[in-house]
């Protein structure tokens, strides 16, 4: 079977991390009988007319049975979003759907979403005026805080701060330029700068793995900032507030990050382009190989469907 997986990395700069999974979901592919075909998203023009149309590289697109998105950006979320949307628009069945991407490119819509789904977070806050800090902080409870920004992956946009006049001085400096809210979040100190990635595709935990911040003075656990990462046994709850967050956001695939709390386990953040290498790593499973396996169910459901 020919599937299809689009890519929002430039075809002449492709990161050595993206290279890496490309490689990864290509060979799972190969090994399970199946091709897969890359498609990057400058190569994609949106169409309008009486109807809207697509054209990659010139050409309608053929024979694209399922797409693989790996929607790998971090800016202009909204136009990049709207590729997807125009897949969708024209028929073609997607892996994940824009909307639900969008979700979780916005750590407001995140909180949104999940909040309205009584899913556990940790508390936190939007703060659109520095002057609003101290009634934030007061109802947090204590420093350290975390600092967000609105989008980032790989720890990025995150950072602790340990007082209200470093965290006064910083918003009010970030603010200066960048009208952009932030989100200021309850410091969980229990966790030990420990998360649980859980990887879910579909109905099912393909993996989950701890993640453990290595470098000294680090409270990140990313694995891309050298974070130590191995098997994670889950508890029945820290599965149900995994699918939970995946129902609420409506993702087909997605990384969940939980933090174990004194409370139990509250979601840190829901990804919609999880990496592969070190959830990989940690588990040993092809996890890469699991996607395509979704992929190809996915296809197969939709022809039975369809002779009906």
């Amino acid at each position: 079977m020919l599937l299809h997986l689009l890519t929002f990395s430039g075809s002449r700069n492709v990161s050595e991390v993206t290279r890496g999974e490309l490689k990864m979901f290509k060979e799972a592919a190969e090994k399970r009988g199946h091709q897969l075909e890359i498609i990057f998203s400058e190569d994609c023009q949106m169409q309008f007319d009486h109807k809207p149309g697509l054209l990659i590289k010139n050409h309608q697109p053929k024979d694209i049975k399922v797409l693989i998105v790996r929607a790998n950006f971090l800016s202009n979320v909204e136009f990049l979003a709207s590729i997807i949307k125009q897949f969708e628009i024209v028929k073609i069945p997607v892996i994940n759907a824009s909307l639900p991407v969008m979700r979780a490119k916005n750590k407001f819509r995140t909180m949104q979403v999940l909040s309205d789904k009584k899913v556990p977070m940790p508390k936190a806050y939007m703060v659109g005026n520095p002057k609003y800090i101290d009634d934030v902080i007061s109802d947090i409870g204590a420093f350290p805080v975390i600092l967000k920004t609105v989008t980032g992956s790989h720890g990025t946009g995150v950072s602790i701060i340990e007082s209200k006049r470093g965290l006064k001085s910083i918003v009010e400096m970030i603010m200066k330029d960048d009208k952009e809210p932030l989100i200021v979040q309850k410091y969980i100190k229990e966790a030990k700068g420990r998360d649980i990635r859980v990887f879910i595709v579909g109905k099912k935990i393909i993996g989950a793995m701890e993640r453990i911040a290595t470098r000294r003075g680090e409270f990140r656990s990313n694995f891309h900032l050298g974070g130590r990462v191995r098997v994670a046994e889950m508890s029945r709850e820290e599965k149900r507030v995994a699918f939970a967050a995946v129902r609420a956001c409506g993702l087909e695939m997605a990384g969940v990050d939980l933090l174990r709390t004194n409370d139990g386990p509250k979601v840190l953040e829901v990804n919609s382009n999880p990496g592969l290498e070190g959830i990989t790593k940690a588990t040993g499973r092809d996890v890469a190989g699991k996607i395509i396996e979704y992929a190809v169910r996915k296809v197969r459901a939709m022809k039975k469907k369809k002779k009906k």
